[in-house]
């Protein structure tokens, strides 16, 4: 189905750390059209407002989710909330965007998938790695034949943080209880997933605190935190509240997928896991082996070499460059996300994750979790 004219947008957490990938798109995308913004503190979504052609701002999201004048719905949210403003929009009628993880249980992902379902709407779950220029490379490979039937997925996402890096929700139990791997780590499971073709069949997880205390500065942002750690390069001055860290902030994850194929992930945000970000991918097969990379000597573009066979010889494969980071973002965002969201609506299958993509990720994340807590391996339900 064509739509006659461009999608009518509403942002629930504008002023995240993630926002600007929605709010770039709708002005740089003739099919996007910005009509409302949501966030909890007035003076920043208003600055937001203004810099993004001032759309109709609203401090509750239900009244933004409640306009009639909204198509689709992106979800910008911490984790926990995510659940809940699916449903209500959902039941509102909106076609809904939803930033990974979908939820932070199976539990709540199945409901939100369900609801899409009977709502006939269309749904997206935020698993844009699928569509980085190293993985489209990749999935290139895959279908030309370079690699085979797929063996094994190997990863890595790390993102450092300062050792006296302020608490936030990410950090907490009660809002991110899957931790780092399931903010971090669900784009690796996404991926083995989508390339691979094969559900998850089993698990085995280790998900342990590193950083135990943070310095408690009550509900601060991420950019908040990450100002305040740079003012402080030698820790919190004296006295200093200190708080608890609940959420796991590493975790490794073993299994096996129902084809036969293995893997292994690890996942952190402490203070270890330097460089970073540095998503690192191998995918290994019956034929050959693609190792992606976002190492410095990428230059941040992310680079594919392919082994093949039982061969010693690394051949650099050709990634796409763009002119820049928000460039590409808009051609993500026309090029599939928006089509996606379309076949989603019309039931029909696409390369965007859909809810039920979410759903099985989240399955994963359960899993592991189980996994750690029992200190054995889980099968996938």
């Amino acid at each position: 189905m064509v739509r006659p004219r461009a999608w009518r947008l509403g942002i629930v957490g504008a002023t995240g750390l993630f926002a600007p990938t929605y709010l770039h798109a709708a002005m740089d995308l003739d099919e996007l059209e910005l009509r409302a913004i949501a966030a909890r503190r007035e003076g920043p979504l208003a600055t937001v407002a203004a810099q993004y052609n001032d759309p109709a701002t609203h401090t509750n999201w239900q009244e933004l989710v409640e306009r009639d004048d909204i198509d689709v719905v992106a979800i910008v949210t911490s984790n926990a909330t995510h659940h809940d403003i699916a449903i209500a929009a959902l039941a509102a009628g909106k076609h809904v965007i939803c930033e990974k993880p979908l939820a932070n249980t199976a539990e709540q992902a199945f409901a939100m998938t369900e609801a899409a379902s009977v709502s006939g709407k269309g749904h997206v779950v935020g698993h844009y790695m699928r569509f980085a220029e190293p993985i489209l490379a990749v999935r290139r490979l895959i279908e030309e034949g370079e690699i085979g039937e797929v063996q094994a997925v190997f990863g890595r996402i790390w993102q450092p943080r300062a050792m006296h890096e302020p608490l936030q929700w990410w950090m907490t139990e009660r809002e991110c209880p899957t931790g780092s791997v399931g903010l971090l780590g669900v784009h690796l499971l996404d991926l083995a997933r989508y390339l691979s073709g094969s559900e998850y069949a089993t698990v085995m997880a280790h998900l342990p605190t590193v950083v135990g205390e943070r310095p408690d500065l009550g509900d601060i942002s991420r950019a908040d935190a990450n100002r305040w750690s740079k003012e402080n390069p030698q820790g919190p001055p004296d006295g200093t509240p200190v708080g608890k860290v609940t959420a796991s902030d590493f975790g490794t994850v073993h299994g096996e997928m129902k084809s036969g194929a293995i893997f292994t992930f690890t996942a952190g945000q402490t203070t270890f896991t330097r460089p970073g970000p540095t998503p690192d991918i191998q995918v290994h097969g019956s034929k050959g082996s693609a190792f992606v990379s976002y190492g410095a000597a990428s230059g941040g573009l992310g680079s594919v070499g392919l082994v093949r066979g039982t061969g010693k010889e690394i051949v650099d494969i050709p990634v796409v460059a763009h002119e820049s980071a928000r460039r590409q973002n808009a051609l993500m965002f026309g090029n599939y996300v928006l089509p996606g969201l379309q076949a989603h609506a019309d039931g029909d299958t696409h390369d965007v994750a859909g809810f039920n993509d979410g759903l099985a990720v989240a399955r994963v994340v359960d899993a592991a979790r189980k996994s750690h807590e029992l200190r054995s391996w889980v099968d996938v339900s």
